[in-house]
């Protein structure tokens, strides 16, 4: 039977695999646990009929012995004495070559042997890597496959969580591998380890410290050298001579017990089929405090060398590579970047085989998967890297990590921002982030050239992709620092003109993003001076177009919205130019920040005509449409039904909300960041339909009718903190690089917890909002006055008095002031903010004349925007209804 799993990987499990396990038997594709048999555990039979894939188990060694007490301590910490314990977590720690993995291994196998449930290795070396294999793992459980990744992975644990007696391998850890251990950690992204349940968790890790963040983190247990007894034991099997005990013991006492060096050196004498009294004459003299592994490897490395020299390149290039997942097709299928003679023997997959093979007897390369499902990787322990880097003279050093750096930008997608390319991208990633670390920068003797590759510009070009990937998950952090990298690189060659203005555009282009609209305008200027006095030249003219649209962009933030205009309007003249291609989306992505620019401007007409326009050039392509397309229509849905919002017309921008948030949650997940935006609008939509529904309730007179608005209005109330909760939570993680945004959440968030009456907890997001705004634009920025204008809002239902970033104390009145007058400056006397400081100032006024005025200023301004030419609005609408 075959599953499909989230990488396109078929997953053949044959019905003749049935009775592997006792008492299992295929179904569908899947194993049945028969929990009623007699040897059956507790656990098994509290689950019922549970499908549970075989495991996944790494070919167990045929050498594995001793640990009897490593073993009873895990055994200890993950089987409590009582049923359903929770969830157990046992951190295995020891330095590289102890021989954890191994253990883990055999304790799993020992669990398989007891307990019929679920037991799944997962390779936990980076965050990407692991996610892959939780993905596989829900896929083999039967999970419904779903274009997020988030869904998946909350819906396995809810699997998890329903079925008790699983036991789940967490194989290399490395720090921030897993996501955050606890909920005060900044790191932002989701935790890759079971929320709930009754199951056991063992990790693998060379990290020590940290693991008391994690409350389900029972026990630590470190392991070292195997000992004497146990070390001897290993020995006798792996050695298959006449050895005495004495020349094993004496061997073992050498390489100080370590496990690592002790597979090698058998390794060694076992394919060389030599004595170990002449391994160890063959032994240089160790001093004391010597690195064991690095001899055991040397001598195992020059044999095989020796034996085939094309070996030795292998081990090189995948040095420089991750220390596993090195999949096998990404090798042969890009084999043409890879220097001679190894792309020769690569054109021969059977030669290739007997490398690989070679490698493997002396334990110098590990080889899993299955060639008939394309799924055969590599793996190479990373001491074994480090010792094979360290051996490379200064000239190997440069060919090998640049022609890894070739490999990899050969095999990276083209078109990083597809989200049908994210999984390849995600899979690549570890490689991406080794290679980067290990690269040995140095100009060749002889050509000058950064690296000995023939391709040295092959790392900016796989730097900008990577960079573009990042950008397009909202990682413009992460994204910033590869767009870094490559302008640094780009530099090193004078003449790659269009090449280094791309990279200085693209770094404006995080820089914007991340608020830092003074480096990024001076970037984008910059960028676009070197386009201009480029003009003619093949490639600047879409740049060009790019740098003006961002500049546009950069002064609508800055709220330069007559020049904003004009940047936006040049954009879509070049655009529009018949000398170059674009892309399907870039001229309507123009369209629509064009339609922002007005819709900022406070001219909503012309925000909806640019949407509309943007829609136009996006021809439907029904059920064949791209996802990308698919999305880009849910942001426009977005803006429309924040325009909705700015006229008071809450059923159709909560509609339209609804139905963006379908489109977002399903193609780029609940942790998304645009998905997040559309999360947080709905929840103000919410919020102020519930405002609007307890004011009708206080005017009617009708008792049950007055009930059921009451009712409805907390309902709208729970259901926007329950959209707000996560949004704010996902952005305070992400505050650092990010501030701005945050203090966007802290905006809605202020506003509903004065509409929950939560007042001190509305003031301290609106206070702390109105203190980033002001340091990250200025006192005088529009995004500080839309603060002001709800803090005035608490302000008068306290009646209190605040201290602002400024130094100043304010009352409800003057903070409400203060935000007229930077809205009127800034935006002009008849924008839709003004609205709500205009009737807000009337709520706190004693001054009949000046209430009077007020609330006049404010029908104003709702007058004009209805006096425009704009779709037909929904019937919920109401004059009276004022944007916030």
């Amino acid at each position: 039977m075959i599953a499909q799993d989230t990488d396109g990987i078929r997953l053949v499990e044959l019905a003749s695999s049935a009775g592997v396990l006792g008492g299992v038997s295929a179904i569908s594709g899947y194993f049945v646990v028969h929990p009623r048999s007699p040897h059956s555990s507790d656990e098994a039979e509290t689950q019922g009929s549970l499908y549970v894939p075989p495991p996944n188990l790494p070919d167990p060694s045929r050498y594995f012995t001793g640990r009897k007490q490593e073993l009873r301590d895990i055994a200890k910490a993950l089987r409590p004495g009582r049923r359903n314990g929770g969830i157990r977590i046992a951190v295995v720690h020891g330095l590289a070559g102890a021989g954890k993995s191994q253990l883990a291994a055999a304790y799993a196998e020992e669990r398989l042997r007891h307990h019929r449930s679920l037991v799944w290795w997962l390779s936990a070396s980076s965050y990407e890597r692991l996610r892959s294999d939780l993905l596989e793992l829900a896929a083999c459980l039967g999970i419904p496959e779903h274009d997020s990744k988030n869904v998946m992975l909350n819906r396995l644990w809810g699997k998890l969580r329903d079925s008790p007696g699983w036991l789940l391998v967490y194989d290399d850890v490395r720090r921030g591998s897993i996501g955050p251990l606890n909920e005060e950690s900044e790191d932002s992204r989701q935790s890759l380890l079971p929320r709930a349940g009754h199951g056991e968790v063992l990790i693998t890790t060379q990290q020590r410290e940290g693991w008391d963040g994690h409350r389900a983190v029972s026990t630590l247990i470190e392991l070292s050298d195997l000992g004497a007894a146990d070390g001897l034991a290993f020995l006798r099997l792996r050695v298959d001579d006449e050895s005495s005990d004495g020349q094993l013991e004496k061997l073992g006492a050498q390489l100080d017990w370590w496990p690592l060096a002790l597979e090698q050196a058998g390794a060694y004498i076992a394919g060389t089929e030599i004595s170990v009294p002449e391994y160890l004459h063959r032994l240089p003299d160790l001093p004391k405090g010597r690195n064991v592994v690095a001899v055991t490897f040397r001598l195992a490395f020059e044999r095989v060398t020796a034996a085939d020299p094309v070996a030795e390149d292998l081990m090189r290039l995948c040095s420089f590579l991750a220390s596993e997942d090195v999949r096998k097709d990404m090798l042969l299928g890009n084999r043409a970047v890879v220097p001679s003679p190894l792309r020769d023997v690569m054109e021969d997959p059977a030669a290739f085989n007997h490398v690989v093979r070679r490698l493997s007897d002396y334990s110098l390369l590990r080889r899993t998967g299955d060639s008939r499902l394309n799924t055969v990787t590599y793996a190479m322990h990373p001491q074994v890297q480090f010792h094979v880097r360290q051996d490379m003279d200064e000239e190997s050093r440069l060919l090998w990590s640049q022609a890894a750096v070739q490999l990899l930008e050969a095999a990276f997608p083209k078109r990083p921002w597809q989200l049908d390319q994210r999984i390849m991208c995600e899979g690549l990633m570890p490689h991406v982030v080794a290679v980067t670390a290990e690269l040995a920068w140095a100009a060749d003797a002889g050509d000058h050239e950064l690296g000995a590759a023939r391709d040295p510009q092959a790392l900016a070009r796989l730097l900008h992709r990577v960079g573009q990937y990042q950008e397009h998950r909202c990682d413009w952090s992460r994204a910033l620092d590869y767009f870094n990298q490559e302008a640094v690189l780009r530099g090193l060659h004078t003449d790659d003109y269009l090449g280094r203005t791309t990279a200085r555009l693209s770094v404006a282009n995080q820089r914007y993003r991340r608020a830092q609209l003074a480096k990024a305008e001076q970037e984008c200027r910059a960028a676009l001076n070197e386009c201009e006095s480029h003009e003619g030249v093949p490639g600047f003219l879409p740049l060009r177009a790019n740098c003006q649209r961002l500049l546009g962009g950069i002064l609508r933030e800055r709220a330069k919205f007559t020049e904003a205009l004009e940047a936006m309007e040049l954009a879509i003249s070049l655009y529009e130019s018949p000398e170059a291609r674009w892309e399907d989306l870039d001229r309507a992505v123009a369209e629509q920040e064009l339609g922002l620019i007005h819709r900022n401007a406070g001219q909503l007409r012309q925000a909806l005509e640019h949407y509309q326009g943007a829609e136009d050039r996006m021809p439907s392509q029904g059920s064949e449409e791209p996802r990308d397309h698919l999305v880009f229509r849910a942001m426009l849905q977005r803006d429309r039904a924040i325009v909705a919002q700015d006229r008071g017309d809450l059923g159709t921008a909560e509609r339209e909300l609804r139905a963006a948030l379908v489109v977002f949650d399903g193609n780029r997940g609940t942790d998304d960041f645009e998905t997040s935006q559309v999360c947080k609008f709905l929840a103000d939509v919410l919020r102020r339909r519930a405002e609007e529904a307890r004011a009708r309730a206080r005017e009617t007179h009708h008792p049950m009718r007055r009930v059921r608005m009451m009712r409805e209005a907390r309902q709208r109330l729970d259901k926007a903190d329950a959209l707000l909760g996560p949004v704010v939570a996902l952005h305070f993680k992400r505050r650092e690089s990010e501030e701005h945004k945050y203090a966007a959440c802290l905006n809605k968030l202020g506003s509903l917890r004065l509409a929950q009456g939560r007042h001190q907890e509305a003031l301290d997001a609106l206070l702390e909002a109105e203190s980033i705004y002001r340091g990250s634009y200025d006192a005088g920025h529009p995004y500080r006055a839309k603060t002001l204008s709800r803090l005035g809002a608490v302000l008068i239902a306290t009646g209190g008095t605040v201290v602002l970033s400024t130094g100043e104390e304010v009352n409800a009145e003057q903070t409400l002031l203060l935000a007229e007058e930077i809205f009127r400056t800034r935006l002009g006397d008849s924008h839709p903010s003004l609205v709500a400081v205009y009737e807000r100032l009337a709520q706190c006024t004693t001054d009949a004349t000046a209430k009077a005025e007020f609330r006049g200023r404010a029908r104003r301004i709702k007058e004009a925007l209805y006096s425009e030419t704009l779709p037909e609005p929904h019937p919920s609408i109401t004059p009276d209804a004022a944007p916030s």
